[in-house]
């Protein structure tokens, strides 16, 4: 078998690397200082509505994160229900990751 050196560089450096899973839960807090809740400007436009005329079920997303990380839970699910599963799932997956990190840090200190 033909081992190149750069792409076992590559493998090693890619497994070391942050996830994108854990990336998400931090662009979920960013994204939300950046979007004003009040009349959604700076957020994304649904091309759902843009096209047909009619709401998605994420329509409301992005106004309804930004009220989520503002501390307006009950608004934002009235806004959105599923800003819940959404922030739940990021949120596991950056846990996850700190998780492992921590576990891959701890086991090259006692190595």
């Amino acid at each position: 078998m033909i081992t190149w050196p750069a792409i076992k560089s590559l493998y090693l450096s890619l497994q070391r690397a942050i996830s994108i899973r854990a990336l998400g839960f931090p662009s979920l807090l960013i994204y939300a200082i950046a979007v004003n809740p009040t009349n959604g400007d700076v957020g994304i436009p649904c091309l759902w509505r843009l096209l047909f005329g009619m709401e998605c079920p994420g329509c409301g997303l992005s106004r309804a994160n930004a009220l989520f990380f503002r501390g307006h839970v009950l608004d934002a699910v009235r806004m959105n229900w599923l800003i819940i599963p959404l922030v739940s799932v990021f949120l596991c997956c950056f846990i996850e990751a700190i998780f492992k990190l921590y576990q891959r840090r701890r086991r090259s200190w006692l190595n």
